[in-house]
C-alpha cells in the first residue's frame, strides 16, 4: 500500500479528537477505524487521546475557595458599545483624513498659543478643551456602567 498523505492523517486526528467526545458519525467512525488500522502514528495519537480523556474524567473535582464572578450583561453590552464607538471613531478619522487636503502642522507662537488650521489656541484654551472632553467621556462612561 502507498504512503498516506499528511492531510489524511490530520483529518483522521480530528476524527480521533471528536471520537473521544462521542461526536463522530458512523461514516467518520468507520474512516477512523480503517485509518488507524494501517497508520501506527495515528493509532498512537488516538490511544494517547483516549488515555488523556480517561485521566481527566477520573480526576475528582476540586472545590474553589473563592467565587467566580462573571460581568453583568449591562457591562458586557457597554463594552460592546465602547468598542463599536472606538472603531467608528477610527473609521471617521481615517475617512476624513483621506478626504481633507493636507494642512500644515500646528505652530506655537512666542506667546505660547498654538495655531491649528487658521485658529490660535492658548494653552488655557487647550486645557479647557481637554477637561471638557474628559468630563464628557466620564459622564458617558458612567451611564453605561450603572
Amino acid at each position: 500500500m502507498g504512503q498516506l498523505s499528511l492531510d489524511e492523517c490530520e483529518r483522521i486526528r480530528g476524527y480521533a479528537a471528536w471520537s473521544v467526545d462521542g461526536e463522530l458519525s458512523q461514516v467518520e467512525a468507520a474512516a477512523l477505524a480503517a485509518h488507524i488500522a494501517t497508520c501506527s502514528a495515528c493509532n498512537a495519537y488516538a490511544a494517547s487521546l483516549e488515555q488523556a480523556a480517561r485521566l481527566v474524567r477520573q480526576t475528582p473535582l476540586e472545590r474553589l475557595d473563592f467565587p467566580i464572578v462573571l460581568p453583568s450583561r449591562r457591562l458586557r453590552f457597554s463594552r460592546t458599545i465602547q468598542v463599536g464607538a472606538a472603531a467608528a471613531a477610527v473609521a471617521v478619522v481615517v475617512g476624513l483624513s483621506a478626504m481633507l487636503p493636507f494642512s500644515a502642522p500646528a505652530h506655537r507662537s512666542a506667546t505660547g498659543s498654538v495655531r491649528v488650521g487658521g485658529v490660535y489656541l492658548t494653552p488655557e484654551a487647550e486645557l479647557r478643551m481637554l477637561r471638557e472632553a474628559s468630563l464628557r467621556d466620564r459622564t458617558a462612561h458612567a451611564r453605561f456602567v450603572r
